[in-house]
């Protein structure tokens, strides 16, 4: 079985492929504003605004000391002079009033931001709030009570090129009263396959020292798309709605959102949380349900039609279908439009063997519902399907004894190494296909996908030594576009070298040098490394962060509990293996870097590159 991996690899590393550059898509993450407006009243009589909200990225990562613009204009007379003046003397947020000499200092009140600027004049001031280390920022204006908007714009300066700007509006009425929304609890996943979901939501009045409940407000419920239900607040500021778990939407990400249309005496606001909706997802095969398999001869392969679909009755076209006996894969197959395919071949005894599937899923939304056995009926092959066996047999014995007898008087070769008999993992590695000839320097090959077996088109190949200032670039080259490349001789191996290869979107391999030679290399694509390390994490942590079959990003999550930065960092991976765009480099370190601290490891320094010293380059 080795030598057939190898021998699969070589062959792909000599295939004929198209020669058009390769597609290049810089990965970027996007920035995500969110701000609320209120008023306040400090003192009897004095009407300002306070407005605060936080910049971070779509992985939930404050941004500090980042510039955020802020314009604010009357909604009737966006040129008013009145509301120009008091832009133009915003403030910071302060903390507590001093409380004299010897006392403690007050408690922090709100978000504080490093600096708060104005700029312009006239009749559009604008102000520049610098994020805290959380990212926060806060200003206070006095305005007059009437209807405003404001315009908040994050443009990233040029040194951060991973995010991008967003801008938002905010419209308050600071002639009414403040008013805030929240969930309590804070809904993060919610299941669709549950007859009733269950959610609260809190109303608070904000706009003096003493915030308050706000009882008998009628509130609405909704998702991205549509209203959900209504309710209305209790004497403590709850509401409660009660939604059929399928009403909620369709399973993948989305929103919950709680809001207040306002009144005469009270703002209108609203509240905003992204969700995950979850599903379970049923495996059954309908023949086998109702006694009508068909005995089958595994060795030539048994079909076997599975029906997939949600537990709340839509039917999938994604994820697959992995049949198993014991811990061997005998069939896989692609789910379209709820059907999967399977092919299931094995060596079979006996009269039936008991198969279990199980749904692979390909978004973390869609959860495997069980994994059902069927009692596939077998059968052996007859004689005549035999036959051809038994021809290749006796025409192989003859062979081997015409060679027993020519060959008496020769001194026999050496046995070769026995193979381990088993599929050789599809992983990260060098294999060795054939040694260099006497005289013949370097190496040749190809590189390849681990696991897609494809070439790999401008991988950089390369030997290395270990040195007194760390690592030197002995020789390198890139793959052409058919994955192949040659790698010329270093003058002699002193025993401590490596050779390394890596991609735009698959991650770095590091392994011994081998003799010279022709050799293949299979290298895994960034996202499944990503994946392949936060699943050996979850393993060696053992309890809750490990599960069966295997355990998934969204596990890992919900199992952080109060872990923060361990459910940060399972975000981040789901988010890069699962979303949509490639996995690079820099993404990749933007990834490692949330690595939780007992798993961290010191980054590889750039070897030097000796080669390039020599040219001049």
């Amino acid at each position: 079985m080795l030598v057939g991996m190898v021998f699969a690899l070589v062959s792909l590393c000599h295939a004929s492929s198209a020669d058009a550059a390769p597609l290049r898509v810089r990965v970027r993450g996007t920035a995500k504003l969110t701000a609320r407006a209120s008023r306040d009243q400090p003192t009897p009589g004095v009407n300002e605004l306070l407005l605060n909200g936080a910049l971070t990225d779509d992985a939930g990562q404050p941004l500090a000391l980042q510039p955020v613009i802020i314009r604010i204009a009357k909604e009737i007379d966006p040129h008013d002079a009145r509301t120009a003046s008091g832009v133009a003397g915003a403030r910071g947020c302060e903390r507590g009033a001093d409380p004299g000499p010897g006392a403690a200092p007050a408690p922090r009140r709100g978000p504080m931001a490093w600096g708060i600027t104005v700029s312009g004049g006239g009749d559009a001031p604008e102000v520049t709030a610098i994020t805290d280390e959380d990212g926060r920022f806060c200003l206070r204006a006095r305005l007059d009570p009437d209807r405003y908007k404001a315009t908040l714009v994050y443009t990233p300066p040029a040194a951060n090129v991973l995010v991008d700007g967003v801008e938002r509006e905010v419209s308050f009425d600071l002639s009414r009263r403040g008013l805030a929304l929240r969930f309590d609890p804070t809904p993060r996943v919610v299941q669709l396959d549950t007859p009733n979901t269950t959610v609260d939501a809190v109303a608070i009045l904000d706009d003096d020292e003493t915030p308050r409940v706000a009882p008998m407000l009628g509130l609405v419920l909704s998702n991205e798309k549509e209203e959900l239900a209504r309710g209305a607040t209790d004497a403590t500021g709850r509401a409660r709605f009660v939604v059929p778990g399928a009403k909620l939407g369709a399973p993948g990400p989305g929103e919950l959102r709680v809001s207040f249309a306002g009144d005469s005496e009270t703002a209108g606001a609203t509240h905003t949380e992204e969700i995950e909706r979850h599903v379970k997802v049923a495996v059954k095969v309908p023949a086998a349900d109702r006694g009508e398999l068909t005995a089958g001869i595994p060795e030539d392969g048994i079909a076997l039609l599975a029906e997939v679909g949600t537990s709340i009755g839509a039917p999938l076209s994604e994820g697959a279908i992995e049949a198993r006996i014991g811990d061997v894969v005998v069939g896989a197959a692609p789910v379209e439009r709820g059907i999967a395919r399977l092919m299931l071949t094995f060596t079979g005894q006996g009269s039936e063997a008991l198969v279990r599937l199980r749904y692979v899923a390909v978004s973390p939304w869609y959860e495997p519902l069980g994994e059902p056995t069927v009692r596939v009926p077998i059968r052996g092959p007859s004689l005549w399907s035999k036959a051809p066996i038994l021809l290749a047999g006796l025409a192989v014995l003859a062979f081997f004894l015409v060679g027993r007898v020519s060959g008496q008087k020769q001194k026999p070769e050496p046995a070769p190494a026995k193979a381990d008999g088993e599929t050789r993992e599809a992983k990260p590695r060098v294999d060795v296909v054939r040694p260099a000839e006497r005289g013949q320097e370097g190496w040749t090959g190809c590189v390849v996908d681990a696991h897609e077996g494809t070439p790999v088109q401008g991988a950089r190949v390369w030997v290395e030594r270990g040195t007194f200032d760390g690592r030197s670039v002995l020789a390198s080259v890139e793959t052409d576009a058919h994955g192949r490349f040659t790698l010329p001789g270093i003058g002699g191996i002193a025993g401590d070298e490596t050779i390394a290869a890596e991609a735009r979107l698959h991650a770095r391999l590091t392994q011994d040098l081998p003799a010279p030679g022709e050799i293949a290399i299979a290298i895994a694509q960034r996202r499944r490394a990503l994946l392949a390390r936060l699943v050996k994490w979850a393993r060696r942590r053992g309890p809750p962060f490990d599960a069966r079959p295997e355990p998934t990003p969204g596990h890992v999550r919900r199992a952080a509990g109060e872990e923060l930065g361990t459910a940060r960092w399972a975000d981040a991976v789901e988010r890069a293996v699962f979303g949509p765009g490639d996995v690079d480099a820099h993404a990749e370190q933007d990834v490692e870097r949330l690595v939780p601290d007992d798993d961290k490891k010191a980054p590889e320094a750039a070897p030097r590159d000796i080669g390039r010293e020599r040219d001049g380059r």
